[in-house]
Formats: structure tokens, sequence, C-alpha cells
């Protein structure tokens, strides 16, 4: 009885994700030492922390309740000075709803996101709040193939930022896998040893931004990252996953920018930690409890 419980809570999953699998819980550690464009000698050294965690809740018509907590923690040091320090830090709770038509052909998922994103040195406020959301449609046309559309918001320290959303899951065969959500996250995955071992190439873009304290004029910083790295996964055990990522980062940031402004060309030398960074190698590794939804489904075939 259990084995058929845990089976079919599973399969559920199956229907929450654009991707081939969902992570109950996440850990990544991810890190890059950048040049200062003003100055070659020195460096800045960013140590980002991100912990995720995801619960759903299926219905028995097909709908799910969708809950997620995120977490972001981003240390910032100058190098080799190190006595130029700053931490910033975030959590959001996205929470909405996936719907399904009677046909299983349509699903439209519904989220809000109320975040805190912030350097945490002054007493919470209303500045330190952001508000956004996501509406996605997706077509599935058959097992192997789902069309997506959409749009993101979210209310930043710099002002309304709209995002149009575009992606193309492709199961090509057994071993490849083409998946995501552009300009966001898209991946190009191969399937190395059975159910055991995959690779591929990432494709991540990513803005937000965190407000600055008193001290620092209620300034804020904004992180626009874009970056193309080769990962590599690997089971462990049963649904326990450890993951690298090796890539280049293709952005300057992070920027700090001045209260009530929208200047993402000229940098605001306020702060000699966030200034404009050249192109740099980054490097990523984590721990996920993973549920592969292409080797739950099989599973379920032999059980049934």
């Amino acid at each position: 009885m259990k084995m058929k419980f845990l089976i079919l809570f599973l399969v559920t999953c199956i229907k929450l994700s654009a991707q081939p699998f969902a992570d109950i819980l996440n850990f990544n550690y991810q890190t890059f030492s950048a040049n200062y464009q003003d100055n070659t000698n020195w460096k800045n050294k960013t140590d980002n922390y991100f912990l995720n965690l995801f619960l759903p809740k299926n219905f028995k018509n097909g709908n799910t309740l969708l809950i997620r907590l995120n977490s972001e923690l981003i240390n910032s040091t100058i190098s080799p000075d190190s006595a130029y320090s700053n931490r910033l830090s975030s959590v959001s709770m996205p929470l909405g709803m996936k719907l399904v038509s009677k046909n299983k052909k349509w699903e439209t998922v519904m989220l809000v996101i109320p975040k805190i994103a912030s350097d945490f040195k002054d007493v919470i406020d209303d500045y330190d709040f952001q508000y956004g959301g996501i509406f996605l449609e997706q077509f599935v046309s058959s097992e192997k193939l789902k069309i997506k559309l959409g749009v993101y918001y979210n209310r930043e320290a710099f002002g309304n930022f709209f995002v149009p959303l575009v992606g193309v899951d492709w199961r090509i065969n057994d071993r490849i896998n083409l998946y995501g959500i552009l300009p966001t996250n898209y991946k190009l995955e191969f399937n190395l040893m059975k159910n055991k071992v995959y690779a591929g190439l990432n494709f991540k873009s990513f803005t937000r931004s965190f407000r600055l304290s008193e001290k620092n004029n209620y300034d804020y910083v904004r992180y626009d990252e874009m970056q193309v790295k080769l990962f590599l996964d690997y089971f462990v055990a049963p649904k326990v996953l450890l993951f690298a990522e090796l890539g280049y980062s293709l952005s300057r940031s992070p920027w700090q920018h001045k209260y009530g402004t929208n200047n993402k060309k000229e940098a605001y030398y306020a702060n000699p930690i966030y200034s404009p960074v050249k192109n740099s190698p980054v490097v990523s590794v984590g721990l996920a409890y993973r549920v592969r939804f292409d080797i739950e489904k099989k599973k379920e075939e032999i059980i049934n």
C-alpha cells in the first residue's frame, strides 16, 4: 500500500512541471570571481546560496495547488581586500494553481509571488517587499511535446518588470530532452547512463534586485545574470541527486543604483563592491531530492 501511494503521488507530480522532473528540496551553491572593469587589480568574489522547497497538493479534478518557498543569500567581497564585504538576502513564497482542461490538452498556471529582498540591516518596511506573479498557458500536444506561452511580472526595486515567456518541451527520444522556458531557463539534456547520469547544456537569464539600508541611502543592487553552462547530474541514491555546473557569465552585474532611478547602462559608483565587472567563469554545485517523471512512470507501468 505504501508503494502504491508513493507512485500515485509521483505520477500526480508529473503534471506539475514543464520539465521532466520536480525538485521537492534543492540546495545550490554558486560562485564566481570577476575583475572590475575599472580596476584589474581588484576582483568581485561572490558566493550565492539557494534553498528551495516545493509542496504540491493535487485535487480529484486534476487541478493542483502549488506552494513553493525560495530563499537566496549573496555574499560579495572585494578580493584581495576583504574589508569590503556585503550580504544580500531574499525570501519568496510563490503560491498558486495549475488548472487542467477536461480534455487534458490545456494547462493554465497562475502564481502570485510575494517577496522580501534586502540587506536586512534595517527594520523591514514596505520598500523591502516585492510583489509579482506568473501566468503561463501550456498546450499538451502529446506525451512528447508541450508548447508554453505566458508572462512574468515583478515589482522590482527599480520599478515594474515584465518578461514574456515562451517554451517548447520536446522529448526527442528516451535519452535526449529539450525543456524549459525562455528567456529564463532552457536545457538540452542527455541521459548518459540509464536513469543514473544526465548531462547537457543549460542557458539561464535571471534579473532581480535588493534594497539597501539607510546607511546606503536606500539605494538598490540589481542583478542581470545571463549564463551558459555545462551541467552534470548524478543520482547517488534513488531520488537523491548531486549536481554540478560549469559555465560562463555574460553579464556585468551586480550594479548599485540610486534610489528612484532605473539606469542600467551607466554605473553609479557609490559602493566599490557593487560596480560593473567583466564576464567571468561561474561554478555551481548542489544537492536535491528529485523526482524524475520518466523513471516513475515506468515504475507505475511495471506495478500495474
